[in-house]
């Protein structure tokens, strides 16, 4: 273990959020590298002169973000795998590519256009909780399930919009915290989950943090195939099954509702609990979105978690998790050992914007706004692609807010090539559980304009016909 030095910064927050964020740093900037061993909990305690317990915290919280590894007996161990920032400056960038200067168009899979966010009337809704709200409810301890205005919002929320009328729910800091809940709560160290074998990485690092042993399964035109679930699970016991039926992540294909059932039969047969994730619900053009699995679950077998960092911001890191009868004070119960709580003054803001109409509204205008984008993107992909020969194969989404392009060469290379002109960009490959090379691209529209797409896609385009 070499001796480690970062400071942490002076500010108002908790001090276990400020010493995790020094770690990040360190890890960020490679001062910490891939299996590194911490310091133990008792000498980074003397360090900062805060109580150990403080320090374990903090060390929880990066754990539940998939940066550390506890190993029994022996400490603290930085992930072999290190977590790239998810935020808009870096999400696209391929991987060993430091770029030198920021990309001029990006097209990042999951991040909103935070430039049209209502800041005016969340900044009057956030002001008008702290004059209305005793400081020592904002300011202190609360429920770790999550501020009781909130859930009661998202019970009447979901019963509205997604036919989920259960009240087991425990606010989460984003999907992520989440996932790694969930599966905590439920698997047994070398457990086997059920993944699709295209999937979100992230997702992936929390379920093996958790202890699973991650088995991909095949993804088709109409998402995660059962038959092969039901194979598996013949063969092996398969403790939980993580899916995206919705917008499939990457493919963005919505599992039809014959499919769903069929799935959920074949884990009703095996007992397999399912995890489902359902990260950007609210945006779905064509139709209605289909209501998930959770809205017609007599097994009490699903478990459903959901976030606003899409709809709202990301930095909120406001998720939630609905889960069967029961078993909420359960997961609160591990929600309080690993990060106590989400932060009171965001969770009653959320509330009252809810409360307010103004979240509705901005749903709205975020979907009319998005589906513009699409649209552009297919017309610009379909006439770029014939004025620099490129044969491309993709098909317009339902809902989402990405498009899953094959560009029909390798797409690593092709984002090494864009970088250099200053396009942004995620290999297929990146989402692929076994790796190899793949001939797809995961293009985001939401946060770039009509204009950005034309111009960005133009000169992506330009670099994949010279491969």
């Amino acid at each position: 273990m070499r001796e480690l030095h970062f400071d942490i910064s002076e500010g108002d927050g908790p001090i276990y959020l400020r010493i995790a964020e020094g770690l990040r740093r360190a890890m960020e900037d490679q001062r910490l590298q891939p299996n590194d061993l911490l310091p133990s909990t008792r000498t980074l305690a003397h360090r900062f002169q805060v109580h150990r317990h403080t320090v374990m915290n903090a060390l929880a919280e990066l754990v539940a973000e998939g940066w550390l590894e506890s190993e029994p007996g022996r400490g603290y161990r930085v992930v072999e795998g290190i977590p790239r920032y998810y935020g808009p400056s870096t999400d696209g960038v391929p991987p060993d590519a430091e770029p030198s200067s920021p990309p001029r168009f990006a097209f990042p899979s999951g991040q909103p256009d935070l430039r049209v966010f209502p800041m005016a009337e969340y900044s009057a809704t956030l002001r008008e909780v702290l004059r209305s709200t005793d400081p020592s409810r904002l300011l202190g301890y609360d429920n770790p399930a999550g501020a009781q205005e909130l859930i009661g919002q998202l019970c009447s929320y979901l019963r509205r919009l997604r036919d989920v009328t259960s009240r087991e729910i425990v606010v989460t800091h984003g999907s992520q915290e989440g996932i790694f809940l969930v599966a905590k709560h439920l698997l047994k160290p070398g457990q086997v989950v059920a993944v699709e074998a295209r999937g979100y990485a992230p997702a992936w690092q929390a379920l093996r943090l958790a202890g699973g042993t991650l088995r991909g399964l095949p993804v088709d035109g109409c998402g995660l195939v059962p038959s092969a679930l039901e194979q598996l699970a013949r063969k092996e016991s398969v403790a939980l099954l993580y899916v995206t039926p919705l917008h499939q992540y990457p493919t963005t294909v919505t599992m039809p509702v014959e499919r769903r059932r069929e799935l959920y039969d074949v884990a009703v047969r095996h007992g397999i609990p399912i995890l489902e994730d359902d990260y950007d619900h609210e945006f779905h053009y064509r139709s209605r979105p289909l209501a998930p699995l959770k809205s017609r679950d007599p097994e009490q077998l699903v478990y459903y978690t959901s976030t606003f960092s899409k709809v709202v911001y990301p930095s909120a890191r406001l998720g939630f998790v609905v889960l069967p009868e029961g078993q909420g004070a359960m997961l609160a119960d591990l929600k309080r050992i690993t990060t106590r709580q989400s932060n009171t003054l965001l969770q009653l803001t959320q509330a009252r914007w809810m409360e307010n109409g103004g979240f509705e509204r901005h749903l709205r205008r975020m979907r009319r706004l998005y589906q513009g984008r699409l649209n552009t993107m297919v017309r610009v992909l379909t006439e770029q692609s014939l004025v620099h020969d490129v044969s491309l194969t993709f098909q317009a989404p339902d809902g989402g807010m990405s498009l899953w392009v094959d560009f029909g060469c390798d797409t690593s290379n092709l984002a090494l090539a864009a970088e250099k002109v200053g396009v942004s960009i995620r290999s297929g490959s990146e989402y692929d559980l076994e790796g190899g090379t793949s001939t797809h691209l995961r293009l985001g529209f939401a946060s770039s304009t009509n204009e950005e797409i034309e111009e960005g896609l133009a000169l992506l385009l330009r670099e994949a016909r010279s491969l």
